[in-house]
């Protein structure tokens, strides 16, 4: 255990870059309380990047300073089915009506078990479920119902379930948004976006996969996706992330993890913060998308050729799911 690190708990403090209530300050673990000074990592890590570290940061080798482990908190499941209600004031569920069928959102609700909460008109609580079925927490967050897009003005809608219960302690643990999916089906893939709402829209829009969501850039963490090791994985980094992703993805894979970091996204001439779901919701052709202001990679060039002569390699593509040799689906077949 080192003397400093980053605050565990959801705390935010005004960032000294960009002003944001997304600082996540330094906390000394042998005075147990924050570091003095502007030490600290913003969460905007794309966008703001400021990250100020505390130095000469030493292990902790004292045996009355050796970590404890602490049980994870969890919910009584009863919450979510009283969450399971007022859709018609789900700002994201109103969103999700604009794309798709009645059926397709009353299925994608019960198999992620999306909630409605009143603590902001309009909002959403994400369950974090994991593979025993305990309820270790749910976010709760504000979208507008017409672009989709996160409420982030005056401030940045995102709170903790068990914060709104007011639970003291609570010991935080989370898990995989869509974990609980894990043994649904032990041949499909796992595909893992960043944001609960693409995971949850691309299981509709690309059901091959069983989604799920790290919940934030920073979650991609060993720790989450242990549950998951002997299962084969893709990952799908938002526009300008992979490069901070592929790293942990090189990690895991020395570990004997069965993972790969798709390049897809970060190969489109897109802007920052482009992610799955913005380039698979329109136009929606089949399985096969065709985004714009991408040239065909030469396995699409020569899978267009090899097609000519035989059609039913796009069947094959299709009903594999199969990638290019940069983990990219293969698109721009016509």
């Amino acid at each position: 255990m080192y003397r400093y690190s980053l605050d565990k708990s959801s705390k935010k403090f005004p960032c000294p870059s960009c002003d944001m209530k997304s600082f996540v300050r330094y906390f000394d673990n042998e005075q147990n309380s924050y570091v003095e000074g502007d030490f600290g990592r913003c969460d905007r890590q794309t966008n703001c990047k400021c990250h100020l570290a505390p130095k000469n940061n030493g292990a902790i080798t004292t045996l009355e300073n050796a970590p404890v482990k602490v049980k994870a908190s969890t919910l009584n499941p009863g919450l979510l089915n009283r969450s399971k209600k007022n859709f018609t004031q789900n700002n994201f569920v109103q969103f999700l009506r604009i794309h798709f069928s009645e059926e397709e959102i009353e299925l994608v609700i019960e198999k992620y078990f999306i909630g409605t909460s009143s603590h902001w008109k309009g909002a959403t609580v994400f369950w974090q479920i994991n593979d025993q079925n305990e309820v270790r927490t749910g976010k709760v967050m504000l979208y507008n119902p017409i672009s989709g897009s996160r409420v982030k003005k005056p401030s940045n809608h995102i709170t903790w379930v068990h914060k709104l219960l007011k639970i003291d302690p609570f010991n935080l643990k989370q898990c995989l948004f869509g974990l609980h999916l894990k043994n649904s089906n032990k041949s499909k893939t796992i595909a893992i976006t960043e944001a609960e709402k693409t995971t949850v829209m691309m299981s509709l829009l690309l059901p091959k996969y069983t989604w799920m969501a790290t919940g934030g850039k920073g979650n991609l963490k060993r720790e989450l996706l242990l549950p998951i090791k002997e299962y084969n994985i893709v990952v799908y980094p938002d526009k300008a992330e992979f490069e901070d992703w592929n790293k942990i993805i090189a990690a895991l894979q020395s570990e004997g993890f069965r993972i790969r970091c798709s390049r897809f996204i970060e190969n489109l001439d897109v802007p920052v913060g482009t992610d799955l779901a913005d380039i698979y919701l329109e136009p929606r052709q089949s399985n096969f998308i065709i985004p714009t202001q991408r040239k065909q990679s030469k396995v699409e060039i020569e899978v267009q050729r090899l097609a000519e002569i035989n059609p039913e390699i796009l069947t094959l593509i299709s009903v594999f799911d199969l990638l290019d040799e940069n983990d990219n689906p293969i698109i721009n077949i016509k």
